[in-house]
């Protein structure tokens, strides 16, 4: 603002300055005028990008030094977890492999965010960078893996008003290269897609048959499958602090899975009352970071990713997470060509009828 002020006040400069040498005080409440005009109207601009957020907001200490530790280029990893997914030895469980895995790819910029007291001992244990904090309840008050995935949003706040970038990640993936080499970084959430190929996972027109419209009878809509809330990036800005607010107040009032609501508050336009988000979104590349429908249905089969190692792989679509997420680590990092070969493509050989 004080650009604008100095170009605005050019023209006057001549009279600026008698004003100044006369009436000093009416000089310098013009100066405070103007100045607070330019902030007003710079505030607006953030609120007709539905980005505005409260300036009181200081981030938490502990994180911050935490961060300011371990933190490249003002970016980090993070799962959220808690200790049902770890032995309080640290030796066994999906916390575990997730962990071996950042390691094994050179990701120096990851860490756990511990939601109970023992996964924050067994990472003192373990040297894993943690910071434990106990999120608010959300409307889903289970301790099942939507109720706990539904307060990482509140999280994840925490990290951007400090201005971090955050790469959130679901215990149930396996990291083979540093994804910290992979993102794009030009849009505000980049995220893993559903989707199983490229029409699903980026995209496609769809025509919607209504008979009784006669000549009208074909409409066009644009189709894409959900981005997944268990692996995106959010980089640090105020529309993806407001998209945080956004989600978590939701969450908080409504027993909805979080993904739905992460979806709705990122794609959803404005219309009458509501006001969109306009947070800018990319899709991961589905064969580098990949769901888990698209490596046991097309994938392990396809002659050209025989040699092809994925950044990520997230066992989404299966129950079975463990025991995939095992078999994965044998077919890429133990060279297992056929680890892959006894699951089914979803989660029982006779699907539907599972």
């Amino acid at each position: 603002w004080f650009l604008s002020f100095q170009l605005l006040t050019r023209p006057l400069k001549g009279y600026c300055a008698l004003t100044f040498k006369k009436m000093p005080q009416l000089y310098l409440f013009g100066l405070l005028l103007v100045g607070c005009i330019l902030l007003g109207h710079a505030h607006a601009f953030g609120d007709s990008q539905g980005s505005s957020i409260s300036t009181q907001h200081k981030g938490d200490p502990e994180l911050k030094a935490l961060l300011d530790k371990i933190a490249v280029n003002k970016e980090v990893l993070a799962a959220v977890s808690n200790s049902a997914l770890i032995t309080p030895d640290g030796k066994y469980g999906m916390l575990k492999m997730w962990i071996d895995g950042c390691q094994r790819a050179g990701v120096k910029n990851f860490m756990v965010i511990a939601i109970d007291d023992q996964v924050a001992k067994t990472m003192e244990q373990l040297g894993v960078p943690y910071w434990r904090k106990e999120p608010k309840k959300t409307a889903d008050k289970a301790a099942s893996n939507h109720g706990i995935s539904a307060m990482k949003f509140q999280l994840i706040k925490e990290f951007l008003v400090l201005g971090h970038s955050v790469l959130l990640s679901d215990v149930d993936i396996l990291t083979l290269k540093n994804p910290f080499d992979h993102l794009h970084r030009d849009e505000d959430i980049e995220a893993l897609s559903d989707g199983f190929d490229p029409q699903t996972a980026y995209g496609w027109d769809d025509v919607f048959d209504d008979p009784k419209m006669g000549w009208s009878r074909w409409a066009h809509s644009f189709h894409i499958f959900t981005l997944n809330s268990g692996l995106f990036y959010a980089k640090a800005g105020p529309k993806t602090i407001a998209l945080m607010d956004r989600i978590t107040a939701r969450l908080m009032k409504e027993k909805a899975w979080d993904q739905a609501v992460f979806n709705e508050e990122c794609f959803k336009p404005s219309f009458d009352n509501y006001k969109s988000s306009h947070v800018g979104i990319r899709i991961m590349n589905i064969y580098d970071f990949v769901n888990s429908k698209t490596l046991f249905r097309t994938m392990r089969y396809e002659k050209q990713y025989e040699n092809h190692v994925p950044v990520m792989i997230h066992v989404n679509y299966h129950p079975d997470k463990f025991a995939r997420m095992q078999s994965i680590w044998a077919r890429y990092v133990e060279g297992d060509m056929h680890a892959l070969d006894k699951y089914p493509v979803g989660s029982c050989f006779d699907a539907p009828n599972c």
